[in-house]
């Protein structure tokens, strides 16, 4: 069965805590009141503009609210009369959103002064009820007060007159009345009074009045048109389901859209009845609500509203150009051993759900269906997700190595790697696909790059490149920004490496940004320009169509519902601004995963109905193809945030989120000293060989791997609040970072002092150094330091006078940005080398190798984050 109007998420239980008001002067400032969040937190109010209620958002904000002593209040505005202004909660020291009823993407909303006081629409119910809704001054107090009369004219007396209280409805903006139930073919007149105004409200010089046209007949849930949009100059076939629970029954039915009207006369039997019309399309651009009124004789048996009927004007405008974007995104499931320890990406590829007879995952059915049907779309493969494809490939069903038993048919899911890959490849050639590239591992760029390690971006951006053009043969231009976080830095380091543009969330950085030219609007390509003058390219997404995508279009069991919602929001958009370029950005598996039963069936309709209205007045195009064919605005000064508004997921002062970013750092900072000492380049490009995942061709370049592995996103995201994942996404990158420094221990270790010859100018230190390649260390001793540099085999040192050395990698706090270890003068100590005089007996030199005041700190972040990651899982584990 098929439902008109939106299906709406069940509320969350928590909302019952709080208490929302608000107040609206004279003047046009509106004052909001929150209680239920305890004193002391830090409460924003985040507000904006929009066209209608539950519209589109403009001119965000977010003002902080403060504490009056039972409440938390802000005021906002002036604001002009009529104008509507949208607003939620944000809870930042909870890290909790609180929206209208605790529904995700609901919000209050209310019209400033309304200046159409008193629009009213009514409903008459099957049961004789009417319902009644009005516009008025919110928050005032509104009374309906009615009376039964013979007519709709002035002047006719009132009988039984009564009152009832209105109800203002925040997630509409306006106010309901249910009166009745009243005898069939009753009228009713009434009038409303604003209590808090002492201002009765009238139909112009009359009262407003309405029929109780009941009766057993009904409209059944069926959509009584063929399309979800027309254009003008086409027919519109309309089919009006009537419920007749009677016997055979003659009737007039007419049925009026805009200035079309019609009448058919009817023989309706016991049951259902379609009453067919054919409307030509000739009526002005805009959303009507079709009437259809039921007579038999003198008697009114039905009076009803139908579906928004919408019809587009399409001459001389650009079509809306939709631009989809995928990101298919896993992090590295591999241990350094080889092993694998999560069974995500071979189950995502092909054991998701059955399709059409078969098992298939989320990423071979977005392949099949690409295939399908005629839409462009972008995607990024994020390239350690196509290097763990490679990986099974090259290791095979008998190479495969899992932590446990694998809870699938590895051979079946190998064979839909392969299946999918050579898809991917087809609709890549075909230009159906561009293919975005994304930094190696997909790390936190925002967070990375204020660590001042930008050179680890650079060295994953160039990774990222190289294994996007081995898969697929083609040079990326763009880059998907990991979880949208952003900031001006990353325009020279996009530009440095020949990518030219993105996609980021309208609403986390179009409000903050600096105009250079244009206005605030997701729907054109920027310009963002840093302060050097470089620039790139980006695309800005409908953060509402996005988050319909994300957490609702996949949750559908009605597919035609999925249709109508997508294709009448792109109606919307065009009405307001032809030649529009609609940006929808989201993970492109989760969707699919979170909603096995009903997913593949939605997106298969998305595409189906792309498809479809694909034409004069919308077109699906890549990331690319919109930037060229469209004008362009330009922004600099976007601020640095996310898609999630802040950065607070990945680094909010949580206790295991701490440990991690410290335990990158600490290997992040070893790792750079002991590379200068061998002589090599830091955060280097490194060489992977996926039939020796993890691992990189040398010593050296696997262990900057291993780091880079560390710095990616998933591993911050899911420990702790707010997503609480599985313990063993904390767990991961302290693996990764103790294989780093253990390594370093361990190969540091192979260098040592063997023996001591004195002379008669001091003593030659005989250091024998097993690497197999040269090394450079400093040796401190009296507030001085000395570099050495030891070839392979056996060094002889001279020093003069001291008996005590202490051994350094030689770095300076300039080479180690975000250290914790200070270097100190001669850098990062790594051992003592001390010895007795001649003069005393005769002992052998000792050694005190490196990392023991590591060591009690990678101890610490290693137990702590152990503790940490057993807290409760409120999250899947597919990622």
């Amino acid at each position: 069965m098929r439902v008109w109007a939106l299906l709406l998420l069940v509320p969350a239980l928590a909302w019952a805590q709080y208490a929302v008001t608000f107040s609206v002067t004279h003047n046009g400032y509106l004052t909001v009141y929150i209680a239920g969040i305890p004193q002391g937190h830090k409460v924003v109010l985040h507000w904006g503009i929009e066209p209608y209620p539950q519209g589109p958002w403009i001119a965000i904000n977010d003002t902080a609210m403060s504490w009056n002593g039972a409440n938390y209040t802000a005021t906002i505005g002036p604001f002009k009369n009529g104008t509507w202004v949208a607003f939620v909660f944000y809870d930042a020291t909870a890290g909790v959103w609180i929206n209208y009823q605790g529904t995700p993407f609901w919000n209050w909303n209310v019209q400033i002064n309304p200046t159409n006081l008193g629009a009213t629409s009514v409903r008459a119910l099957p049961n004789c009820t009417l319902l009644i809704t009005v516009v008025g001054r919110a928050p005032d107090a509104m009374i309906l007060r009615y009376g039964l009369t013979s007519g709709p004219q002035a002047g006719l007396p009132w009988s039984d007159i009564g009152e009832v209280a209105m109800e203002y409805n925040p997630l509409w903006g306006n106010y309901t009345a249910l009166i009745g139930p009243f005898r069939p073919g009753q009228w009713v007149q009434w009038v409303y009074y604003d209590k808090s105004l002492e201002f009765w409200i009238h139909n112009g010089t009359a009262n407003f009045a309405a029929q109780a046209a009941c009766s057993p007949l009904s409209l059944a849930t069926i959509y009584p048109y063929d399309k979800y949009v027309y254009t003008i100059g086409e027919e519109a076939r309309v089919s009006i389901a009537l419920q007749n629970p009677l016997g055979p029954l003659s009737v007039v039915v007419e049925l009026t859209i805009g200035p079309f009207k019609a009448t058919r006369a009817a023989a309706l039997s016991r049951g259902l009845n379609l009453v067919n019309f054919t409307v030509p399309v000739q009526m002005p651009q805009g959303i009507y609500t079709p009437i259809v009124k039921v007579r038999a004789g003198n008697a009114t048996l039905l009076n009803a509203t139908l579906p928004q009927f919408y019809v587009l004007n399409t001459t001389g405008k650009q079509p809306v150009s939709l631009v989809i974007v995928w990101n298919m995104h896993q992090p590295l499931y591999i241990e350094p051993n080889g092993t694998w320890a999560m069974p995500w990406v071979p189950l995502h590829t092909g054991e998701d759900f059955k399709w059409e007879g078969r098992y298939v995952g989320s990423y071979e059915l977005q392949a099949l269906l690409l295939s399908r049907f005629n839409v462009n779309v972008s995607i990024d493969f994020t390239p350690v997700l196509l290097y763990q494809w490679e990986a099974l490939l090259a290791e095979g069903p008998r190479g495969f190595r899992y932590l446990g038993n694998y809870p699938g048919n590895i051979t079946h899911d190998i064979e839909a790697v392969n299946r999918t890959l050579a898809l991917y490849k087809e609709l890549v050639k075909s230009g159906r696909v561009e293919v975005l590239t994304v930094p190696f591992y997909h790390p936190l760029e925002a967070i990375v790059y204020d660590n001042g390690w930008a050179d680890d971006l650079l060295a994953q951006l160039v990774m990222g490149e190289e294994e996007t053009y081995k898969v697929f043969g083609v040079r990326a231009s763009c880059v998907w920004t990991p979880e949208m976080a952003f900031n001006m830095g990353l325009v020279h380091l996009y530009k440095e490496v020949g990518i030219n543009c993105t996609v980021l969330d309208a609403q986390a950085f179009l409000p903050y940004a600096t105009y250079v030219n244009g206005s605030q609007t997701p729907y054109v390509p920027y310009v963002v320009e840093d302060s050097m003058g470089e620039h790139i390219y980006v695309l800005f997404r409908d953060s509402t169509l996005s988050n319909l995508f994300s957490f609702y279009l996949f949750t559908l069991t009605d597919t035609e519902l999925v249709k109508q919602l997508l294709i009448q929001y792109l109606a919307k958009v065009y009405m307001e601004r032809p030649g529009a370029v609609v940006v929808v950005a989201l993970d492109g598996e989760n969707p699919l995963i979170f909603n096995s039963m009903t997913g593949p069936r939605d997106l298969y309709a998305i595409y189906e109905a792309l498809s479809q209205y694909s034409g004069k007045w919308l077109i699906t195009q890549t990331v690319s193809q919109a930037i060229a064919g469209h004008p362009k605005y330009a922004v600099t000064n976007l601020p640095e945030s996310s898609w999630a508004l802040n950065l607070n997921n990945w680094n909010n002062g949580y206790p295991g989120k701490i440990a991690i970013w410290r335990a990158v750092a600490l290997a992040r900072e070893y790792l750079v000293a002991f590379t200068k000492a061998l002589g090599e380049r830091s955060s280097p490009v490194v060489e992977l060989n996926p039939a020796r995942a993890p691992n990189s061709t040398d010593l050296l370049s696997t262990l900057w791997n291993y780091l880079y592995v560390a710095e990616g996103s998933d591993w911050t995201w899911q420990t702790g609040p707010p997503n609480y994942g599985p313990s063993w996404f904390g767990q991961q990158p302290i693996i990764y970072t103790d294989a780093i420094l253990e390594t370093i221990n361990e190969t540091l270790s192979r260098v040592r002092l063997a023996s001591v010859e004195p002379t008669q100018n001091g003593y030659v230190l005989v250091v024998t150094n097993d690497l197999g390649r040269s090394i450079k260390l400093a040796l401190g001793a009296d507030g001085k330091c000395v570099e050495v540099k030891l070839e392979p085999g056996v060094n002889k040192l001279l020093f003069v006078g001291a008996t005590r050395y202490e051994v350094y990698l030689p770095v300076n706090i300039y080479d180690v940005p975000g250290y914790v270890v200070p270097p100190a003068k001669c850098g990062l100590k790594i051992a003592e080398w001390t010895w007795q005089a001649p003069s005393e007996a005769a002992a052998p030199p000792t050694s005190a190798m490196a990392y023991a005041a590591y060591l009690a700190i990678a101890a610490l972040a290693v137990a702590l984050a152990a503790y940490l990651v057993r807290r409760p899982w409120r999250r899947s584990s597919s990622t």
